[in-house]
């Protein structure tokens, strides 16, 4: 069935139209097998105790929404079956209660995990791998690509070249001095075929962090209590798409008899024109992150056994990160979100009967 969209019109009544959707005749269901090793361990009568997990997991059949040649389908995209990814990682648990006192307790838990992920296979013949990672700016670029041997949505960009500051080369400058301003003036020829286009793309790093971790702690004090809990992802990337999007001069004047902003990266990268699928626009967003601080106050022995608590919440506090957009963590990767995450602070009191 069709949609308002694409109707017919009959005399004075518009009728919707039924129309076929592109579909895969031997699309299946994923499939996938793992296993896992765990371990629970506990010292001190418990009060230091966790557990620590190994886990392999392997999806074949993997569903995927890939392009397909025109008029080999009724859709120019279909879902299907594309190829097969593992998972693997240790994750560790750790819980310690490090003062138990009846006026004042401290109990302090940990988790950390390593996880990997590798594409197995794919079963697209035709090409080296999948595009996926759609950006803003131009028209259907992606930035992300899926390949054997690679992690998931690996970014997808060329090896810009470099000046003595460390910077980018500009474009728009005959910097190898060979009489013609092109890509080989800015990218590296990875393939060595004396010219860059396409195939000098790589895959550069990927949106998963090598390592997450958790801290959460819980403090009690007399009627005082203090909660907190730290997060943090390592070797996770993100592809700066506001900067890639809005960071060119060219932008300034791009609409006559309208001056627009550009984002603070050009004065680094000097870019002239968009460069959209410049490594300079993958960033390490590793961060640490207090996500929320809890002070409270409880006030006993109130009449009919009531007590009353107050407390004051924390949300988003800090975040310590060398990313230069405003948030490092971004779900697919890739930040074009032009609003920051917001701090949030909550004042409350509760009664208990």
């Amino acid at each position: 069935m069709s949609d308002a969209r694409a109707r017919y019109q009959f005399g004075n009544e518009f009728v919707t139209t039924a129309r076929p959707n592109g579909y895969d005749p031997n699309l299946k269901w994923e499939e996938t097998s793992s296993y896992n090793i765990g371990l629970d361990f506990g010292f001190l009568n418990g009060k230091i105790n966790g557990t620590i997990d190994y886990y392999y997991k392997k999806t074949k059949d993997l569903l995927f929404t890939v392009n397909v040649p025109a008029g080999t389908n009724l859709t120019d995209r279909v879902l299907t079956n594309i190829g097969s990814v593992e998972n693997q990682g240790v994750e560790l648990t750790l819980n310690a209660f490090v003062i138990d006192k009846p006026d004042f307790s401290w109990n302090v838990s940990f988790n950390g995990a390593h996880n990997t992920n590798k594409i197995l296979a794919i079963d697209q013949v035709s090409t080296a791998g999948i595009l996926t990672g759609g950006i803003s700016g131009g028209v259907g670029n992606n930035v992300q690509i899926l390949q054997v041997g690679q992690p998931i949505n690996a970014f997808y960009v060329f090896e810009h070249k470099k000046g003595a500051d460390g910077n980018p080369l500009p474009d728009g400058v005959d910097n190898n001095e060979d009489g013609t301003v092109d890509l080989k003036d800015i990218y590296v020829d990875t393939n060595k075929d004396g010219k860059v286009d396409d195939f000098d793309k790589r895959p550069l790093e990927k949106p998963a962090p090598n390592i997450v971790l958790g801290i959460g702690s819980q403090l009690s004090f007399k009627n005082f209590d203090l909660n907190f809990t730290l997060r943090s992802n390592i070797g996770n990337y993100i592809y700066n798409n506001n900067a890639s999007n809005y960071g060119y001069y060219d932008r300034i004047d791009e609409r006559p008899g309208f001056v627009n902003n550009v984002h603070t990266s050009v004065l680094i990268s000097n870019y002239e024109r968009p460069q959209y699928f410049s490594d300079f626009y993958v960033e390490d967003a590793s961060f640490l992150r207090l996500d929320n601080i809890t002070l409270g106050y409880s006030f006993d022995k109130l009449g009919n056994n009531r007590n009353l608590r107050l407390y004051v919440t924390g949300q988003n506090l800090f975040v310590f990160t060398n990313y230069t957009g405003l948030d490092p963590e971004v779900g697919n990767g890739i930040d074009n979100n032009p609003y920051p995450r917001s701090r949030a602070f909550i004042f409350g009191l509760s009664l208990g009967l």
